[in-house]
């Protein structure tokens, strides 16, 4: 093997793609039925939408900030795409253009807060995610908005060749793009070092609160389209599409090998943390296991991932837990 293989091998995302490899056989061995061309297009579908919004959090997380208006951001851009496709007939295109460009607006408002002002992004994502999420309720007073176009639909919930979801091949774009923007750009070499050290990035002439700026647009732009993308494929829009994406979108991105320090970390990791986490919950729905455990054996993995995280950044933690082992 060559020396970038081991490398991937030995890291966080290396690591979890084995998990998740393992996992998967362990569960194909007992029921049959986990590596099967409808058990895979299904599992991929379902973890697209989760993973698109990942990858906006993996942005933030690489400058070392975070964003928990993910959720909030993906309702409300997909009540603006079914309002106009629905309710006042525009083309169906053209109004998931527009949704997903609100989303870049409402990513704006969060890194003007938190680059210009200097707010911590807790606190502002946190208060902006609310109010996005009242803004949902004032409109639609908790109602759905029924009949988005089948054209629409396709996009979410197309399959190419029988066995490719439509909403996966736009995942994959979009990682695509995002891996070259991180690793062959100006832009992503920026969002590294802003990460990595903030006051060096200052010193040698980054202007951090631009690429902050842009980076929680993204983060708004991509909550946007997945959540855009769930209501093409729910065929309305239901006030709670993405409520539960902040957490499984940290989750990911963790898994991944994204630090929550900032500095490390890229999108690839976060499709295959996307991945383990659909395949736990594939794999407990195969096994008829209470699903109730999902949170609770996702949580545990996350855990663990954020330990040995935090054990490569410390090496004096490293040897704290090192001597806890040996002493047991």
């Amino acid at each position: 093997m060559g020396k970038k293989t081991v490398d991937f091998i030995k890291s966080t995302a290396g690591m979890v793609l084995i998990v998740t490899i393992l996992v998967g056989a362990m569960v194909h061995i007992t029921t049959g039925n986990f590596f099967t061309a409808y058990n895979i297009s299904t599992l991929t579908r379902a973890a697209s939408f989760i993973i698109i919004v990942s990858f906006g959090q993996t942005l933030v997380l690489l400058t070392g900030g975070i964003d928990l208006s993910v959720a909030a951001v993906g309702s409300v851009c997909s009540m603006f795409a079914a309002t106009f496709m629905v309710e006042m007939g525009m083309n169906a295109y053209l109004a998931i253009i527009i949704s997903c460009l609100l989303g870049l607006f409402f990513g704006a408002i969060n890194g003007f807060f938190i680059s210009y002002l200097k707010i911590t992004p807790f606190i502002v994502t946190l208060a902006t995610g609310e109010i996005y999420k009242g803004i949902v309720y004032i409109i639609t007073k908790g109602m759905p908005i029924v009949g988005v176009p089948e054209n629409a639909q396709f996009i979410a919930n197309g399959v190419i060749g029988g066995i490719i979801p439509t909403v996966s091949i736009i995942m994959v774009v979009i990682c695509i793009i995002l891996t070259i923007m991180l690793k062959r750009t100006k832009f992503g070499r920026h969002i590294f070092a802003l990460g990595g050290n903030r006051n060096c990035a200052k010193i040698v002439g980054i202007k951090t609160e631009r690429v902050e700026m842009l980076v929680y647009c993204l983060s708004g732009l991509l909550a946007a389209t997945a959540g855009v993308l769930m209501t093409c494929k729910l065929a309305s829009f239901q006030a709670s599409i993405g409520a539960n994406w902040v957490m499984p979108s940290v989750t990911a991105t963790v898994l991944g090998g994204t630090s929550m320090t900032g500095g490390v970390g890229g999108v690839v990791g976060t499709v295959i943390g996307g991945l383990l986490s659909g395949t736990i919950s594939t794999s407990i729905t195969l096994l008829r296991v209470s699903s109730y455990w999902e949170t609770v054996v996702t949580g545990g993995v996350v855990l663990i991932a954020v330990v040995i995280d935090a054990m490569k950044e410390n090496p004096i933690l490293r040897e704290k837990v090192v001597r806890l082992v040996k002493r047991k």
